[in-house]
């Protein structure tokens, strides 16, 4: 069975040079390179500045590095800095497999910007305090952008726009495509209420089952592991292309028990987003479902993340990136696999990607703090109108032809049937919308907009 769907518009990486076969070979140019790593020489010296930018401030793997124009012999020099790797490593073992990281210096600076931006700083990103009811469309919008990206990395067809629409208006899903998506939000919303929750078997399953409820053949394959090895992580849009053989279902409660350790071990200390994406990636490599692993390994990313308090991360969607890159997300991991479960790969590109979607959202929130000053301003033009009659005139302004329902209005603005009610007919009195029926549903639209 192939489980999952990546873009496979990258190769897979060329496994590196292995000491055991090559060593002999390369032992004189790698005593070369290494002797001359602490003299005082013009060479010694490009021999530093090329170790410092390949380990410290890009990280490369064997694949990249021996396409680079080298002044030495690649594979040597690659032994050279696997060697100097090795020294900084940290190990976890899981099951019967060890999985080294450690962290380059070009983390660091990532991690400081991941940190001043993060907990509890929503207000100071913004620039000044918003609205309560603008900070929960803020969360909601960004909840819904990671269900439905999430959901469609696993293969859910559903596409954007009316997904946004179901969850807006709650309505209940007509295929397994629509529910991944509405499982998931439901799923990510609860994230925050089990923060405080040690990680456990319990849990894992819970958050699973959450996930893939009513999706999966069986109910046993929404809330129990798996108990078959017939899983394959691939392309669903080419069979032949397989990424990862997830490891036999018989070590799955033992790589979970060790799983459950690690995340719960405080006494050494790594870094909150750097264990966060170590959790996504471990769940992504046990593969312990039958499905939906992909989903379950970012929700307990969130979940780490809430737990450690870097709470402006609700606010961000990383699978949003990931769904318009999804080949890259798929190398990440085959980075990590083709040279000795490294994941600092895996921790690279998702530091990378959480500082991106930090920028998303610093860039999002200054259209929305222009557009609130728009809706001020039709505020001040049109007598009696509320500051969230003029935010959803100002939605219907933006999208001329698009209809809203009542209960779509309800959902987006966080307000009951009734008061969307009220707010879209007081529009339609004051001559801006028009209201036509489909059925029994009542529809409005931008007086000045085509009805589609």
């Amino acid at each position: 069975m192939v489980n999952e769907e990546f873009g496979c518009g990258m190769k897979k990486p060329q496994k590196p040079p292995g000491f055991d076969r090559m060593w002999s070979d390369y032992l004189e140019k790698y005593n070369y390179l290494a002797n001359r790593v602490n003299q005082k020489n013009e060479e010694s010296a490009e021999i530093r500045k090329l170790i410092r930018k390949y380990n410290e401030l890009e990280y490369v793997h064997w694949d990249d590095l021996r396409r680079k124009k080298l002044p030495f012999d690649p594979i040597a020099f690659w032994f050279v800095i696997r060697t100097m790797r090795s020294t900084k490593y940290r190990e976890i073992s899981i099951g019967d497999e060890k999985f080294p990281f450690y962290s380059p210096e070009k983390f660091d600076k990532q991690l400081h910007l991941i940190d001043k931006a993060s907990p509890a700083s929503f207000d100071r990103l913004f620039g000044e305090s918003p609205s309560e009811a603008n900070r929960e469309q803020y969360l909601v919008n960004s909840l819904m952008e990671e269900a439905i990206a999430s959901s469609q990395l696993e293969g859910a067809a559903t596409t954007r726009p009316v997904a946004k629409k179901i969850l807006r208006e709650g309505r209940k899903p007509k295929d397994t495509s629509e529910r991944m998506i509405v499982n998931n939000y439901r799923t990510i919303r609860r994230l925050k209420e089990l923060r405080n929750k040690p990680l456990s078997r319990e849990l894992i399953l819970e958050i699973h089952h959450e996930i893939t409820r009513g999706t999966l053949e069986t109910e046993s394959d929404e809330s129990e592991f798996r108990t078959c090895d017939d899983i394959v992580v691939g392309s669903r849009a080419d069979p032949t292309k397989i990424f990862h053989y997830p490891p036999e279902c018989a070590k799955i409660p033992a790589m979970i028990t060790d799983l459950i350790a690690f995340a719960n071990e405080e006494d050494e200390f790594i870094h909150p987003i750097v264990k966060a994406i170590i959790l996504h990636f471990l769940i992504g490599y046990i593969h312990p479902f039958v499905d939906g692993n992909g989903r379950t390994a970012r929700a307990l990313f969130y979940w780490y993340a809430l737990k450690h308090h870097y709470d402006l991360l609700e606010y961000i969607s990383i699978s949003r990136i990931f769904v318009h890159a999804p080949a890259q997300y798929s190398h990440a991991y085959q980075l990590t696999e083709t040279d000795g479960n490294d994941m600092t790969y895996f921790i690279d590109f998702n530091i990378h990607i959480i500082s991106r979607a930090l920028e998303d959202l610093r860039q999002y929130l200054i259209r929305k703090k222009e557009e609130e000053a728009e809706s001020l301003q039709l505020v001040e033009r049109i007598p009696d109108l509320s500051f969230r009659q003029a935010e959803i005139l100002r939605d219907f302004i933006r999208h001329p032809s698009r209809p809203y329902t009542i209960s779509e209005i309800a959902g987006k603005y966080k307000v009951s049937l009734p008061t969307a009610r009220t707010d879209l007919t007081l529009l339609e009195e004051k001559g801006k919308l028009k209201k036509y029926l489909d059925g029994k549903r009542q529809i409005f639209i931008y007086k000045g907009g085509t009805r589609q």
